[in-house]
């Protein structure tokens, strides 16, 4: 949890100017026939912090992508001190003095501070190309003092806190002579620890105090008292409240963000399990597993059962996958597969134990530059393996019949896979794995960026996969897929399970719920 207030919103919202820098009016965006934005409107004032806030799937992201320049608006207009903001187009958004700290830093560990800050920009050279290392120090103090960051510019990137990151990626969006008019923080304090969350709000505060405002994304409600002048809240890609943020208590910011009438699950979709003795084998268990954001973590996953996982940002949901991937380091507990603890966890060990895991990142699910029939076939060539060759016309047979069994539209398979819409290109993940035979599968995000039917369509695999008796886990930020498709869904608060989700209590509102409760103690 984070630090106690220090105070500086006991007296409300600070003032600022009726004329804002920012000015978004009705800004609507849709992908493939969905509607991601309807008719936005938002504005940012000087010298104020205006947190954007909404579950996943709201509409944040989009929107900050547009204003970006990573998106193009399909409709509504955007200005910055009164001159409207071309949409699509990346130098433009920063010529216009908008700078964007995401999650994921952009910082390079094996590089010094000073080569960070620099990144992307052109050295002070002398004559022949000579750098001018003293100016360029001398600069990098200037910079780091700004926000508050007392290091050495030759210290590496790697040596410094979570905290001092941060302040570093402040620190470079500030430095151009072009002049930062609007930081944006995407969940910055998702990963710090909560000694640390204070020292990040004085930072901000200094931006503030420097005449620069401040949009501040975050999942952490208990957080906006302390740092937000005013509160945006997204719904379903709507604006559904906005105003002070004294106005926005805590039930109230949740109610807004999930919405009065929860969607009910689809019945006959989950099977209640059987109690005692006759409960399934297990085939996944976890037992006071720590590494990344995990934090003595434990659960059980058995056979035949659709398993979901939700939490926010930083809960430690997503590292489940990544975990038993090899991608974090498991720092204690025990990981069990079927009845046997695995050491070491990786793609290999898991393809030995008949375990698939699917990433959430398309680039590491498939080889986008291969054919469908390459990437379906890809994990185990041994069948079609003779005489040192590769049976060539029996794995195109295969593949055919995998493109018709798991509907890849279109059927050709000697297409490039990249060629194929996102849903096609998810299931031929979840088939190539699937094609395996696998005791247990496991998926980070598999609906992501999937149209409505190819999320149906994925569900329905699963499902079925489960039915011939596949342990199935899904780690999900889509709560409605995990109503429409699991038996049970557990929610991660602060690196732990704290709560499991079974029968009419799988709701869409409920799963939201809990995923904003207080983290576990």
């Amino acid at each position: 949890m984070p630090p106690a207030d220090d105070g500086a919103r006991t007296e409300g919202a600070r003032p600022h100017s009726d004329t804002p820098i920012l000015r978004a009016r009705d800004v609507s965006k849709a992908f493939v026939g969905q509607r991601a934005l309807i008719d936005v409107s938002f504005d940012v004032h000087p010298g104020e912090v205006h947190a954007l806030v909404g579950h996943n799937g709201s509409g944040k992201s989009t929107f900050v992508k547009i204003l970006a320049g990573y998106h193009e608006a399909d409709a509504g207009t955007i200005d910055v001190d009164g001159v409207p903001l071309s949409s699509g187009d990346p130098e433009a958004s920063r010529r216009a003095g908008l700078r964007f700290i995401h999650q994921e830093l952009g910082l390079v560990d094996e590089l010094t501070v000073l080569e960070n800050l620099r990144l992307g920009t052109e050295w002070d050279t002398a004559r022949g190309a000579r750098i001018r290392w003293g100016r360029e120090r001398d600069a990098a103090r200037t910079a780091l003092e700004r926000v508050g960051l007392r290091v050495h510019p030759e210290v590496l990137a790697s040596a410094l806190s979570p905290v001092e990151r941060t302040q570093l990626a402040v620190a470079r969006a500030l430095q151009d002579e072009g002049g930062a008019r609007i930081l944006f923080f995407d969940e910055p304090t998702a990963t710090l620890p909560g000694s640390e969350v204070d020292r990040l709000f004085a930072v901000i505060r200094g931006v503030i105090a420097h005449g620069i405002s401040a949009v501040y994304i975050s999942h952490r409600l208990e957080e906006l008292p302390q740092i937000a002048d005013r509160v945006t809240v997204l719904r379903d890609g709507e604006v559904v409240g906005a105003g002070p943020q004294p106005d926005f208590d805590r039930a109230r910011l949740v109610d807004l963000i999930v919405g009065g009438a929860a969607r009910e699950r689809q019945r006959g979709t989950a099977r209640p399990l059987a109690d005692g003795a006759d409960l399934p084998p297990e085939t996944l268990r976890f037992t006071g597993v720590a590494g990344g954001e995990l934090v003595d973590t434990s659960f059980v996953v058995r056979q035949g059962e659709v398993v979901g996982m939700a939490g926010l940002v930083g809960s430690g949901v997503n590292d489940v996958p990544a975990m038993l991937l090899g991608r974090i380091d498991k720092t204690g507990g025990d990981v069990h597969i079927e009845s046997d603890e695995v050491a070491e966890l990786g793609p290999r060990t898991l393809l030995a134990r008949h375990a698939a895991v699917l990433p959430s990142a398309r680039p590491l699910k498939s080889i986008l530059p291969l054919t469908v029939r390459e990437n379906l076939t890809l994990p185990d060539l041994r069948p079609l393996w003779r005489g040192g060759r590769l049976r060539l016309r029996a794995e195109r047979a295969e593949a055919a019949e995998l493109a018709e069994r798991f509907d890849v539209r279109p059927r050709q398979t000697e297409r490039v896979l990249a060629e194929l819409s996102g849903g096609n290109q998810q299931k031929v993940a979840v088939a190539k794995w699937l094609r395996t035979n696998p005791r247990l599968i496991v998926l980070d995000e598999p609906t992501q960026g999937v149209d409505i039917g190819g999320k149906e369509e994925i569900l329905q695999l699963l499902r079925a996969a489960a039915d011939e008796g596949v342990a199935v886990l899904i780690c999900s930020s889509d709560v409605e897929d995990l109503t429409l498709v699991c038996d049970r869904v557990l929610i991660v608060r602060g690196g732990r399970i704290g709560t499991e989700l079974t029968g009419s209590d799988l709701t869409t509102e409920t799963i939201a719920q809990e995923c904003y409760a207080n983290d576990p103690v």
